[in-house]
């Protein structure tokens, strides 16, 4: 028996799919192609294709050139990415979003995905930890506490898309060597940019209107040497995420909720400042313009860390997420 990654029911072996929540199973020795479960074999028995390992343990088998050939050939189509967003997002159907407090909705429904901790040192009001673990200061209001979980769990939200979108293409579960590679790509100079825009926008649609703060975001830029126009294309990109990621936070932040995260700010005596809602903008991507840009875009930092040269770093990350 196996359990399910998103709603934990017990399958049997040969079920390919979750019986309880439809979620698509990978066994050891699954075949990627028609789904046989072999023995110990490099081969599947019933249709020939090279078989992956159930997970990427190091750099070398990650940057063979099977997995570079997976990548630079995948078509990331918006119904196969419709589904991936749902089967992540769904973990939150199966549990019951409960708390004395508003803060503690909304930090149960953001455990539901990952970890939490409090912080209580650094001028960070919150961090989430090379992507498992989100931190937040419980030394600030109710109503900053509250906006800082959402936010850092934007930043979760958009390394587990890559994350999944990557064991996916090379039919593998996640690992810490795949993760470090997530990591890296997400904290280069550009994707961060793209990165901090993304959770300020959901930060931001989830919290009364004229307490937005865009100050991470802009601090990247203030710190980049990035042109206008390079700046506006992470900007549109982190924008059409964060659409994404609304979207299917709406079902657990609901209406009712958001209006008691308003009362709490109220409470809080929180005074707005509405400079920051003119970095907002409309402006993203079709789905299917996004899924072909963005793919291009993980392949050519892929190729670029591919040789040993970036090892170290890769290496330094990957011991981070395994101590933490």
């Amino acid at each position: 028996m196996k359990p399910c990654d998103v709603c934990g029911t017990l399958n049997f072996k040969e079920n390919n799919y979750c019986i309880h929540c439809g979620n698509k199973l990978i066994f050891e020795r699954t075949c990627p192609v028609c789904g046989h479960n072999n023995d110990l074999t490099n081969y599947c028995v019933e249709c020939g294709s090279q078989l992956n390992p159930i997970s990427i343990e190091d750099f070398d088998v990650l940057f063979n050139d099977f997995n570079k050939n997976l990548l630079l050939n995948f078509k990331l189509g918006v119904m196969e990415y419709n589904q991936l967003l749902s089967n992540i997002f769904k973990r939150a159907e199966y549990v019951e979003i409960w708390g004395e407090t508003i803060k503690d909705k909304i930090l149960n429904l953001a455990r539901v995905y990952t970890e939490c901790e409090t912080k209580s040192r650094g001028y960070e009001r919150g961090f989430i930890f090379l992507g498992n673990c989100i931190y937040y200061d419980d030394r600030l209001e109710e109503s900053v506490q509250i906006a800082t979980i959402i936010h850092e769990l934007a930043h979760y939200f958009l390394f587990y898309i890559v994350e999944t979108l990557l064991c996916d293409i090379f039919k593998v579960r996640s690992s810490s060597t795949i993760q470090s590679f997530v990591w890296y790509f997400l904290t280069l100079p550009e994707f961060k940019i793209m990165n901090e825009y993304c959770a300020h926008t959901v930060e931001g649609r989830f919290i009364p209107h004229g307490y937005q703060n865009y100050g991470s975001f802009n601090s990247l830029v203030r710190d980049s040497n990035y042109d206008e126009q390079s700046i506006n294309a992470m900007v549109v990109l982190g924008n059409s995420f964060a659409n994404e990621i609304i979207v299917y936070l709406e079902n657990y932040i609901d209406e009712e909720l958001r209006e008691e995260i308003k009362l709490q700010y109220r409470k809080d005596f929180a005074s707005p400042n509405y400079e920051s809602i003119f970095y907002e903008t409309s402006e993203c991507l079709s789905l299917s313009v996004k899924n072909k840009f963005f793919i291009e875009l993980l392949c050519d930092v892929f190729m670029e860390v591919s040789n040993r040269e970036t090892r170290k770093e890769l290496e330094s990350i990957k011991e981070g997420i395994e101590l933490g």
